[in-house]
């Protein structure tokens, strides 16, 4: 789920999917992790597609580098490239099979994980013989 116009890869296309039925649990899942770029960007390699590896790659280290500075660097994006991952409640919509609320955003953007950082080098260390041309929002992440 490679959105072309960022190179980001969404962690899935759902939101408000319940861990439950019924349940209150239900996550808005459609943002970029910084956790998985290691494992997608050698996923897109076996699979021949390093045009959206590159892509991934740029997108992320651009995400990355617009962090604030004096925050940790976020577990995930928006996949345009958004920080504010908010999370809210969304009262008018029905949620599937009573699982309410339906909700957008996520919270967990928030939250500081210090393994976030390894999980981005890694993906730099995967792909650093394919790199051909290092973009400019790569340069920039430091």
């Amino acid at each position: 789920m490679s959105y072309q116009p960022t190179g980001a890869i969404a962690a899935a296309a759902t939101t408000s999917l319940p861990e439950e039925i019924g349940g209150e649990r239900n996550w808005d899942c459609r943002y970029s992790w910084v956790r998985d770029p290691s494992f997608t960007m050698k996923a897109l390699w076996v699979a021949a597609c390093p045009d959206e590896a590159h892509e991934f790659f740029d997108f992320m280290t651009a995400a990355a580098a617009h962090s604030r500075p004096e925050r940790h660097l976020q577990i995930m994006f928006g996949i345009g490239g958004e920080h504010d991952l908010s999370e809210r409640t969304l009262p008018h919509l029905s949620a599937w099979r009573g699982s309410g609320p339906v909700r957008a955003g996520n919270g967990a953007w928030t939250q500081p994980q210090l393994a976030v950082y390894g999980e981005l080098f890694d993906a730099a260390f995967r792909v650093r013989e394919q790199l051909a041309e290092i973009g400019p929002a790569t340069r920039t992440f430091s």
